[in-house]
């Protein structure tokens, strides 16, 4: 079968086949439901985990260390802190993406996205001798929410998506030398997802939102994930940073739940051929009712690998950049099995490559309480193949930009505040089931607005 058929449709069931011919291709849409885009950074992953370094458009992650953000951007440097440091953070995320249609056939109206994703951060440091140093974070590190009405083109692609990954992360840093630490912390995942698309009761006779039927899939799963990290100071006034996360593997489980229109039972709809050929409608309600229920799918999030440098060029002014590399090209393929016979249903191709972040910023203090931050971000998307883009919010190129400040109220607590715009490439999808020949041609206009605020404070 192919891969890039059920990315493509991943909710349309073969015409005129046997049911259990067409049970697989239903069943992709769980394995589908798992693996959602976002843009909030490359593909699903979420950046959003510091307002303090979303000022710098999250550049110099692992090499300034100012709050105890670094629990989860570079354990290694949370040795810095001299002090028992708590930092809670909470991010706006303001996404919003038009479709613009040009050549779908499947009789719906213009689409619309417009969600606001809301991204807490609590991450807390103690020092337990000048050599050693544990934290504890707990932050969403992946995530997705969009919502379409139920009549647009793209309805039997995505309609409804929402992805939650909270993370609770312990780490430990210990100093190997005056300019050396090493940082090793391990994260437990919890991820749950919800997405709902519509579904062609006359598999492709007559597309129309008033005769859709309906899917909701839910499924959930805990993963426990490592991370390694150093932090280097060969000066005072030179920092750098390294960072490995591991991707957690999730065993996701769930239901596939199905709401039929009258055209999609039994003897109804449209005849496929001479009797006893079967109708549209007894083809529809068989297939259907064959795959809902309990399913499985496995995912195994990327690795990623951040390298980061931070150095003062004079009193007052410190330039920080990033180079971050996604491993994303490991998610090619998923499985879909069937959790009641333990059969391999199908596999969908997703043909991720790995990704890479670059990114430039600048810290200004200059004897005030006032610390100014300013940073300018690339970050590239796994996935830009039209056959691919994914409405469930479509992902493209993007450039960052962003400013922030951090304010001193005492000796004892400083608050951030950040904004960042990101501009996300024109994403353009040309989706076309070989099968029903539902169409959905046209491009995304995508942008997203962050707002950031952080309380720090020591002890």
């Amino acid at each position: 079968m192919s891969g890039r058929h059920y990315v493509i449709t991943p909710f349309i069931t073969r015409f005129i086949a046997p049911p259990t011919t067409l049970t697989s291709s239903v069943a992709l849409l769980f394995s589908i439901a798992l693996l959602p885009a976002t843009v909030y950074a490359a593909s699903f992953q979420i950046l959003e985990q510091s307002p303090a370094h979303l000022g710098k458009a999250f550049s110099g992650t692992a090499s300034d260390v100012s709050d105890a953000s670094s629990v989860f951007f570079n354990p290694a440097g949370i040795i810095a802190l001299d002090n028992p440091t708590l930092s809670l953070g909470g991010n706006a995320i303001f996404t919003q993406a038009t479709f613009n249609n040009q050549n779908s056939n499947t009789n719906g109206v213009a689409g619309k996205t417009d969600e606001i994703g809301y991204v807490p951060n609590i991450y807390y440091v103690h020092p337990v001798s000048e050599r050693l140093s544990f934290g504890l974070g707990i932050n969403a590190p992946y995530g997705l929410a969009s919502e379409y009405d139920d009549d647009w083109s793209g309805r039997y692609l995505a309609t409804h998506s929402k992805l939650e990954v909270a993370n609770i992360n312990a780490v430990a840093a210990y100093a190997v030398t005056d300019n050396l630490s090493v940082g090793l912390g391990i994260n437990y995942q919890r991820a749950d997802v919800t997405l709902e698309s519509q579904f062609d009761s006359t598999l492709g006779i007559n597309p129309a939102p008033a005769t859709d039927s309906s899917a909701q899939i839910t499924g959930d799963d805990d993963a426990f994930a490592a991370d390694l990290s150093l932090f280097y100071t060969p000066t005072e006034k030179t920092h750098l940073g390294l960072v490995w996360r591991q991707g957690g593997e999730f065993d996701l489980q769930g239901k596939v739940e199905f709401s039929l229109h009258s055209l999609c039972s039994p003897g109804a709809g449209f005849p496929t051929g001479a009797p006893p050929a079967p109708t549209t409608g007894t083809i529809c309600a068989a297939s259907l009712n064959a795959v809902a229920g309990d399913a499985e799918a496995r995912l195994h999030l990327p690795d990623t690998i951040t390298l980061s440098g931070s150095h003062q060029l004079t009193d007052g002014w410190w330039i920080h950049g990033d180079i971050a590399w996604t491993e994303w090209s490991n998610i090619q393929s998923v499985d879909v099995i069937n959790s009641n016979n333990n059969l391999t249903i199908d596999t969908l191709e997703l043909h991720y490559e790995d990704t890479m972040r670059y990114a430039l910023g600048v810290t200004h203090n200059f004897n005030s309480p006032w610390t100014w931050r300013f940073g300018i971000a690339i970050d590239e998307a796994p996935q830009t193949d039209p056959a691919f883009v994914n409405p469930r919010i479509p992902d493209q190129d993007r450039i960052w930009f962003s400013t922030g400040f951090n304010y001193e109220l005492s000796s004892t607590t400083s608050i951030d505040l950040a904004y960042s715009h990101i501009k996300v490439d024109r994403a353009s999808i040309n989706n076309t089931d070989l099968q029903t020949g539902h169409r959905v041609d046209g491009y995304f206009d995508a942008e997203v607005n962050i707002v950031g605020v952080q309380a720090n404070f020591t002890f």
